[in-house]
């Protein structure tokens, strides 16, 4: 299997466990980025350094974390492609209140693209169609090295 596909597999094991701001635990609780951190450290996703990806997970953001800096943390540790190309496995950094600050697994939907995130608003981990609210929202694409 791909690094793409150990992913999504990954990710779908989270469905469900519920929101909680700074969390990374699988069925008890864990925000967007304790999502992206539990997947790739229970797959041991490693840089191109050899070094885990989960190493670089850093708990002293707010709920309103820094956008600038995420997306420098991003592009130090993962490849940046063009938002036209994303496909499922690949990370999406998305906008709200202006602010670039949510994170999201791509998926592969029966409708096209989806995504796998966890956020406030949906109170747990969730899959769904990559929308149109969603993809106005996109601003980044994320591959992991393989």
């Amino acid at each position: 299997m791909s690094i793409s596909k150990d992913i999504i597999n990954q990710a779908r094991t989270w469905l469900g466990t519920p929101f909680h701001h700074q969390a990374r635990l699988k069925g008890k609780g864990c925000d967007c980025l304790g999502l992206i951190v539990g997947v790739v450290d229970e797959l041991g996703v490693k840089d191109t350094h050899g070094k885990l990806l989960s190493s670089y997970d850093e708990l002293n953001y707010s709920k309103q974390p820094d956008g600038e800096y995420l997306i420098q943390k991003l592009q130090a540790v993962l490849k940046e492609v063009p938002k036209e190309e994303a496909r499922a496995g690949d990370l999406a950094l998305f906008v709200i209140a202006n602010n670039p600050q949510h994170l999201a697994f791509i998926t592969d939907h029966e409708h096209g693209l989806g995504m796998i995130h966890c956020e406030a608003r949906t109170r747990k981990v969730v899959e769904h169609r990559l929308d149109d609210e969603w993809n106005d929202r996109l601003i980044k694409v994320f591959r992991w090295q393989a």
